[in-house]
């Protein structure tokens, strides 16, 4: 699927150093800076545990690293505001050394706030993920609220062993309040490269006002929706789990589809609520749990 969008964008290539009014970053050392709302988290494997060597960013951005007991670093990227508004523009470079496993989250939903005259907001995320490491994306799922404009482009390079779980999902709106896919326009864009060959370029563009989401023939009475990308040696096995598992028959109203690849999977779910599509990520996605000596969802979802 062709990706465009109406929205002006920065150039998510663009190095993020380069803003006419940088502000030092925390925790950044002398005369580096980086512009507002960038960050940049670096991870090294040291006395058998993945521990972030490297954490800085710039508001309103946020990179907390919490103390875990596990050999698995987990990353948490906020926003100072409780969500995402007009113009803001985030930025998160990752770096995962050889041997490494990380999860990288959120500590709740990513709210989008509505837009004044078409002008949205963005987040990208660039990730680098050496040999034989491990990358776990699981944000919560992203509310845009009536009106809200929003763009999301993320690229992944993967060693040539290296392992990568992608979690993408999103909700309706604010739909207890009666803002069902109310939206101004969504789109999102995920790149998967290894060596340098791409392994996938899937993209997404909602524009409700163009067409009616809740249709029967498109979403219908489903509320949220969730892509799972899977890639790597060391999910092998977690990869037919998941589809082994979408043959028992299932109550939750949830439908999946699956488009299995050569080095991996895209899982495509759509729910009726969150709380239903949490609990089939959960379910599917609990051989996790051995790789990260850890659960994943533990305090989440």
């Amino acid at each position: 699927m062709a990706f465009t969008s109406t929205i002006r964008l920065r150039d998510p290539d663009a190095d993020p150093t380069d803003t006419s009014s940088p502000q030092t970053a925390m925790g950044a050392g002398r005369g580096v800076a980086l512009r507002p709302g960038c960050g940049r988290a670096r991870v090294a494997r040291i006395g058998g545990r993945s521990q972030v060597t490297s954490n800085r960013a710039t508001n309103p951005l946020k990179l907390w690293v919490p103390r875990r007991p596990g050999p698995t670093s987990w990353i948490y990227a906020t926003t100072f505001g409780g969500g995402l508004v007009a113009g803001d523009n985030i930025q998160v470079d990752l770096e995962l050394e050889a041997d490494t496993t990380t999860v990288l989250t959120t500590q709740a939903s990513t709210k989008v706030y509505r837009s004044l005259r078409d002008r949205g907001c963005q987040q990208h995320l660039h990730a680098s993920v050496g040999s034989h490491a491990t990358l776990v994306v699981a944000p919560d799922p992203l509310v845009c609220f009536r009106g809200a404009i929003y763009h999301q482009h993320n690229r992944v390079h993967l060693a040539e062993d290296a392992n990568l779980v992608h979690i993408d999902w999103l909700t309706s709106g604010r739909s207890a309040r009666g803002e069902c896919w109310q939206f101004g326009r969504l789109a999102s864009r995920l790149e998967v490269i290894r060596d340098g060959r791409m392994l996938l370029l899937d993209s997404l563009e909602l524009v409700p006002r163009e067409t009616s989401l809740d249709n029967p023939l498109r979403m219908g009475r489903h509320h949220c929706l969730a892509t799972v990308v899977l890639f790597g040696h060391q999910l092998t096995d977690g990869i037919e789990s998941i589809q082994e598992l979408a043959a028992v028959d299932s109550v939750d109203g949830c439908l999946e589809s699956f488009s299995p690849k050569a080095e991996g999977l895209i899982w495509r779910l759509v729910g009726p609520s969150t709380e239903a599509v949490g609990r089939r990520l959960r379910s599917r996605l609990a051989f996790l749990a051995d790789h990260l000596q850890e659960t994943p969802w533990e305090r989440k979802w």
